[in-house]
């Protein structure tokens, strides 16, 4: 949710050091990729969702990346103030860190959707594809930007064929979370109108960026609007107040997000939902599953804050019989799928939510790509009784 940018400018520093401490690994192995390390600490991954795809070993960088947030910028993140200041600091950060130049690859367009200032990408060496997936990037409503998830996007148009089209929608302290919401329905109805094929549009999104995927998809619902041809949330934030215990979600897992302070919610909170703030629809898309058909595929990280409620969305879609697809990794960061050329797993995060797209919108004439370091878990879950909150 918060702190993409920090991500960011730690995967540049530390990219040198980690490749002179894996060197000795690729070469033995032939392939970055197959640097991994199969060491689950606390035994095999338990899960709630009994569908959920577990992928239990992690990559050296992966570990360094976790452990660097964990140690050096948790700290910093729970002590920086929320004032108009810092988070004018915070969008400087962010475009320090989106300096990388566009890749020459991909073919860059700006323009407006339903008055939304968007980023429109298509790569000219990907499959072919007449689908389109809106990307609204993550940053905890106040950070972050579709400069900071270019690279995401650009990784998306090449796996996916699709036109990625990134969503610059309003934040903080320009306006609440009500607002964002409100642009991202105005793009996507934009959007349905100006397609040749509307019935080929996925959402998609992390961390703040998923809350508003999903609100899409229940405000197409209640607005009589096509659905999405599919959803796709990387860390998805699902209620305003994922720190809350006393909820109708199962918590097997101690929280212990490498990066997002679970003590500084209360407060964001405050600055999401101001006074007299109105959320059209549900505040919290978890309590929206009925108004969700669309398949949906799900990424979560075992200990990261927002896991419980994505296991818990999990169930309750697959309840009504939505097609639901969720992947929970192994000592990662929140949202990890957006650091594109940082790490092997988020390049595969990338490619099963790109072969998941292009089979629900039915351009997938291959087998679908299997982690072969994943596998698919038995254990059934629950969600504890009592009504959601």
């Amino acid at each position: 949710m918060i702190g993409l940018h920090t991500v960011g400018m730690l995967e540049r520093m530390l990219t040198s050091w980690i490749n002179r401490l894996t060197s000795l690994r690729v070469v033995a192995t032939g392939s970055r990729d197959r640097v991994r390390l199969l060491l689950p600490e606390r035994g095999p991954m338990r899960v709630v969702y009994e569908k959920a795809v577990v992928h239990e070993t992690y990559s050296v960088r992966a570990r360094v990346l976790q452990r660097s947030m964990r140690i050096v910028f948790k700290p910093l993140l729970r002590y920086t103030p929320l004032s108009d200041r810092s988070l004018a600091r915070m969008r400087s950060l962010d475009r320090l860190s989106a300096r990388r130049r566009p890749s020459r690859h991909v073919e860059h367009s700006q323009h407006e959707l339903g008055g939304v200032r968007v980023e429109s990408m298509t790569h000219r060496y990907g499959p072919d594809s007449d689908m389109t997936i809106l990307y609204l990037h993550g940053g905890g409503f106040f950070s972050c930007s579709i400069d900071t998830h270019r690279r995401v996007c650009e990784r998306l148009a090449l796996k996916s064929g699709a036109t990625v089209i990134s969503v610059d929608y309003v934040q903080l302290p320009e306006g609440s979370i009500a607002d964002s919401v409100q642009d991202a329905i105005a793009a996507y109805a934009a959007l349905l109108k100006t397609s040749d094929h509307p019935d080929k549009i996925v959402v998609a999104g992390d961390s703040a960026g998923g809350y508003l995927a999903m609100k899409i998809a229940e405000l197409a619902t209640r607005r009589g609007l096509q659905a999405p041809a599919a959803l796709i949330g990387f860390s998805p934030l699902l209620s305003v107040d994922p720190e809350r215990e006393d909820k109708a979600v199962q918590r097997i897992v101690r929280a212990r997000d490498a990066y997002l302070p679970m003590s500084r919610i209360a407060q964001i909170r405050e600055r999401w939902l101001p006074e007299g703030s109105a959320i059209e629809g549900f505040a919290s898309p978890l309590l929206a599953t009925a108004y969700i058909s669309s398949p949906t595929f799900l990424v979560a990280v075992e200990d990261e804050m927002l896991r419980p409620e994505v296991e818990a969305m999990a169930l309750l879609l697959s309840e009504r019989g939505v097609e639901v697809e969720t992947h929970i990794w192994r000592k990662q960061v929140h949202a990890f799928p957006v650091l594109a050329d940082a790490l092997p797993e988020s390049d595969m995060a990338l490619q099963l939510a790109a072969d998941f797209a292009r089979l629900a919108v039915g351009e997938l004439h291959r087998a679908p790509t299997v982690d072969p370091h994943s596998h698919e878990k038995t254990i059934a879950g629950e969600i504890v009784s009592g009504p959601a909150s």
